[in-house]
């Protein structure tokens, strides 16, 4: 079953002052998760596709890729906790604690619960993308998004030397990267659609088939 957007995100405010307004990130709706992973997904695409353009005429500098990589980094740390706070949880044998996964900000622990609930559903043959062939894969490119601490500037790869290199190209690739991330978020939205049909059918309700896999050469849906 496809995600139904509600009519928009919910901000709350938290005791703001005469002339500021405080928001309160912890008290967002849990089916508005989907929502910010959506927006930070669509924002770090436009501005992965801005660098690329100075990336090709030798006008990026190391620091400019930072703000996509975070953007990319929180799409998916949303992406995770909405799919285990949502239909994804009730396929765990114990559900994590609802405050930790709201105040956390390790990818890698909370992709460790969406690996239990492809497992339980042994959904793991269809749980692949470009570059996920398997949930080692999928645990090896979440590991290296965790590698990014979210609450500090970081410096992405310098610029290439050394025999064959190109003068003035940076060693990260804003295309690559945003490639492979976009891959990632794909599919972690067709598994929360997959598990949402698979949840209502389990509770009596009709729901149309899902496909978990986000590719292009997968024929098979989920049952």
């Amino acid at each position: 079953m496809k995600k139904k957007p509600s009519s928009g995100p919910r901000l709350f405010v938290s005791k703001p002052g005469p002339n500021d307004t405080v928001l309160n990130w912890r008290n967002v709706p849990e089916r508005d998760l989907w929502l910010y992973a959506r927006s930070f997904h669509t924002a770090a695409k436009k501005l992965a596709g801005a660098l690329e353009l100075e990336a090709d005429s030798g006008l990026m500098s190391d620091f400019d890729p930072c703000p996509v990589v975070l953007m990319y980094r929180h799409a998916v740390e949303l992406h995770l906790k909405s799919l285990v706070l949502g239909e994804g949880g009730n396929f765990l044998a114990t559900k994590p604690d609802h405050l930790s996964v709201c105040k956390t900000h390790s990818v890698s622990w909370l992709a460790q619960f969406v690996c239990q609930i492809v497992i339980a559903l042994k959904w793991e043959n269809e749980f692949r993308c470009e570059g996920v062939g398997n949930l080692a894969d999928f645990k090896a490119i979440i590991e290296e998004i965790n590698s990014v601490d979210p609450g500090y500037a970081f410096r992405c790869p310098g610029r290439t030397e050394g025999p064959g290199s190109v003068p003035g190209q940076l060693a990260f690739s804003v295309r690559e990267f945003a490639r492979r991330m976009d891959a990632i978020l794909e599919l972690l939205d067709s598994t929360a659609d997959a598990l949402a049909a698979t949840w209502d059918r389990m509770a009596g309700a009709p729901a149309p088939k899902a496909d978990v896999h986000a590719g292009n050469d997968f024929e098979p849906t989920i049952q």
